[in-house]
């Protein structure tokens, strides 16, 4: 049973009351209350008025009436200063009889990160002056609308309940009395916005696959899919279609098709004015012995920790919305009761199904980084002993087991146990000072916290030796399939795992994990094949040959280059897609990226909103490239200028300009972290780069490559000067939307 929730000792606490009656706690603490909202459409403008009546328990000055919400549910920004802008709130009080309204001052503030664990969004209305004695009354309107004011707009992510905690801090002293629970609410998905199919990465010829056609709202929530989508392979209408079954939800569609010859396909959904392209699909005349498979090491959290739904709901969209086939739940540790262990066993165990989906039992260690940093532990097969890194909640029955608070306590409790340990960056940086080799075998190198190569090339700097992994880290609900929303918490989709496993169950998924048989991508399904001498990616070999890599790739758009590593150093670069032609379509393409610092996602974003401008002539824009959410956007605001909204953390991003001009003609790109000026001319000598601050900032200028450039690509390299000693080597495929994979490496050794 759940007594209070904290941070630690001496930050703020809130106070549930699980054993005293409602009644007893109206009385005493007073009540809470607010608008009743039943159903809100994502980013819908609205008006929540909260309404609190004090109890029998004065408020004195310094004492606090407080709305707080979980972290996932990203309500836009409320300000107190301008009754005709957005997110206007107003607090207005009420005295009870023989009282006067000039007793008491109010202050209001908004916090949209306030250190209550898990609900980080706070509104605080404080006592300045007086205080507030029974049966007075204080309204809070949040998005008042009466001066002109847009309003409130919901979070951006769908979901089943949403509520606002009401708490009243009678002292000041931070210890938060919970009132009495209003009701919950629904938030909704939005109108579709675009299409998604997906396929499995490997097929038999003239057998029957299955297939996800999803429809998704403009921030990226599944909403009502299609009734009947024509679907397509190289062209050719599929016409035998058989409906295995529509989601419950009504989030998505699963349908059977046949391919019918062997080779690489493409599927085609189309949808009224909606289509999309399915990943790549290797059919082959009978199934290889190791397939891919697709799925989320660090799918993020649920109510379970401090995201959005259940546990249930969390392993259902993932395999049912996103298409994942092998998942594991990462909760922070500090959220997980007993009682939370024992309810994410069953759950874990009940959603298995082998040669369908795997799920592992898991849970995020969750120290500061100066005593370990995050990391994500999975388990092999059932484990009732959970050992965390510290607890936020306080129970009256509290867990027994003992507590491991730093790396070397971490290394020390896992070290033996049958585990897999993936280290990242998160909400606290994994501290590489820490590393065992044994079971810490997983890197992550993207999550919608950020793309963070950095993190890896530092791993392989101390001497780690690991598989490379990308997946969610996200709180939205939406494994697998996550958007930034208004990156009040986050910054990018999120990215996938790949791995080349004998079969779809719990034993070889663990296998090829265990063997680094995996890579890592920001999301996109690229299939991508790597060796060293003829030993799969990751890996360990000794030879005095020669290393000889072989890579394949097969894109889900036109590749633009693969880079070969040898460690940190870049040894080989393919250019595979190639420019457009200037000469006939004059077409310029502008790329931002990189990281802010490194750290978790707000301390990983970069502001790039800017502006290019011409003299002497006109700028017209094409297209904007890897643009991650709605909130990043471009627009010309007069012939010669374009605008952009733009944010990065370690991805790329940009736009193609047509420019109408002589070679002559001068640009000016400016944009908070670097101002360029530059000449068409300057083109002709080839792609420039500059460097911007920052964790590999970078903007890059030059001719666009061929949208129609090739979608496989193979090579061998023979590296003919190695180096002695153990050294990895990996590739890095960059597709012309931006979008990127990561081999693991396989780690050469040489006398």
């Amino acid at each position: 049973m759940l007594v209070a929730s904290q941070v630690a000792p001496g930050k703020p606490e809130i106070l549930h009351f699980p054993d005293v009656p409602d009644d007893e706690r109206r009385q005493r603490h007073g009540t809470g209350t607010h608008t009743n909202i039943g159903t809100l459409t994502v980013s819908e403008a609205t008006t929540v008025d909260f309404d609190f009546v004090v109890g029998s328990e004065p408020v004195a000055t310094g004492g606090e009436l407080l709305i707080v919400w979980r972290w996932p549910f990203d309500w836009s920004d409320l300000q107190a200063e301008d009754p005709a802008g957005d997110g206007f709130m107003r607090a207005d009080f009420f005295p009870a009889a023989g009282r006067s309204a000039s007793d008491v001052e109010l202050g209001l503030r908004y916090n949209w990160i306030a250190g209550i664990e898990p609900w980080h969004h706070q509104i605080q209305i404080r006592v300045r002056r007086g205080e507030l004695r029974q049966g007075d009354r204080v309204t809070l309107t949040c998005g008042d609308r009466s001066q002109g004011g847009g309003g409130w707009r919901a979070p951006t992510c769908a979901a089943a309940r949403c509520r606002f905690l009401m708490l009243i801090d009678h002292q000041g002293k931070n210890r938060r009395a919970r009132l009495v629970q209003e009701p919950s609410f629904r938030i909704v998905a939005g109108s579709p916005a675009g299409l998604t199919i997906l396929a499995p990465s490997d097929a038999v010829a003239n057998e029957p696959i299955e297939l996800i056609v999803r429809a998704d709202d403009e921030w990226g929530n599944p909403t009502e899919p299609p009734a009947s989508p024509q679907i397509r392979i190289d062209g050719e209408t599929v016409r035998d279609i058989e409906v295995l079954s529509t989601e419950s939800s009504g989030r998505t569609i699963r349908l059977h098709v046949r391919v019918p010859s062997a080779g690489v396909s493409c599927l085609r959904a189309e949808a009224g004015l909606l289509a999309a392209v399915s990943n790549p699909v290797r059919v082959h005349a009978s199934l290889p012995e190791q397939q891919i498979f697709w799925g989320d090491l660090h799918s993020g959290q649920t109510e379970i920790g401090c995201g959005n739904g259940s546990l249930a709901e969390h392993y259902a969209f993932a395999r049912d919305c996103a298409g994942l086939q092998f998942i594991t739940h990462q909760a922070n540790d500090h959220y997980v009761t007993r009682d939370d262990w024992e309810h994410t066993r069953q759950v874990t165990e009940e959603f298995y199904e082998p040669g369908r989906y795997v799920t592992f039992l898991g849970c995020e260690w969750s120290p500061l980084t100066k005593d370990g940093g995050d990391r994500n532990v999975f388990y092999r097969s059932d484990e009732p002993v959970l050992r965390r890194s510290d607890r936020f909640f306080r129970e009256a029955e509290p867990d027994p087991s003992p507590d491991a608070r730093t790396a070397p306590e971490f290394h020390e409790a896992f070290r033996d146990l049958d585990v897999l340990v993936n280290i990242h960056v998160g909400g606290r940086m994994t501290n590489l000072q820490w590393y065992d080799q044994r079971i810490e075998r997983l890197c992550e190198t993207h999550s919608t916290h950020g793309t963070v190569e950095w993190f890896f090339m530092d791993a392989l700097q101390r001497g780690c030796r690991v598989g490379l992994t990308a997946g969610t880290d996200g709180v939205m609900g939406r494994p697998g399939a996550c958007h930034p929303g208004r990156r009040l918490i986050r910054n990018l989709r999120n990215g996938l795992t790949a791995v080349y496993a004998t079969e779809l169950t719990r034993e070889a998924i663990w296998q090829a994990l265990q063997h680094r048989r995996c890579y890592a991508t920001t999301g996109e399904r690229i299939r991508l094949r790597f060796e060293v001498n003829g030993s799969p990616m990751g890996s360990e070999i000794t030879t005095d040959d020669p290393p000889r890599v072989d890579f394949e790739i097969v894109g889900t758009c036109a590749v633009e280059r693969v880079d070969l590593f040898r460690g940190t150093k870049c040894l080989k670069t393919w250019q595979v897609a190639p420019p457009v032609a200037f000469d006939t379509e004059r077409r310029l393409r502008l790329l931002w990226g990189g990281t802010e610092r490194k750290g978790t996602a707000r301390l990983q974003r970069v502001d790039w909103d800017g502006s290019l401008t011409i003299e002497q002539g006109g700028l017209t824009l094409i297209e904007t490239v890897n643009f991650q959410s709605i909130a990043d956007s471009a627009r010309s605001t007069a012939p010669d200028r374009i605008e952009w909204s733009s944010k990065t953390a370690g991805n790329m991003a940009g736009i193609v300009v047509a420019l109408d001009g002589g070679n002559s003609a001068a640009l000016h790109f400016q944009t908070g972290p670097k101002s360029i000026s530059f000449s068409v001319s300057d083109l002709m000598g080839g792609e420039l780069t500059w460097d911007a601050g920052g964790v590999n900032r970078i903007v890059r200028l030059g001719i666009p490559p061929a949208a129609d450039g090739p979608r496989e690509f193979q090579q061998s390299f023979i590296d003919k000067e190695p180096p002695a000693g153990t050294t990895p080597y990996w590739i890095r495929v960059v597709q012309i939307d931006q979008s990127m994979a990561w081999s693991s490496p396989v780690y050469v050794t040489r006398s």
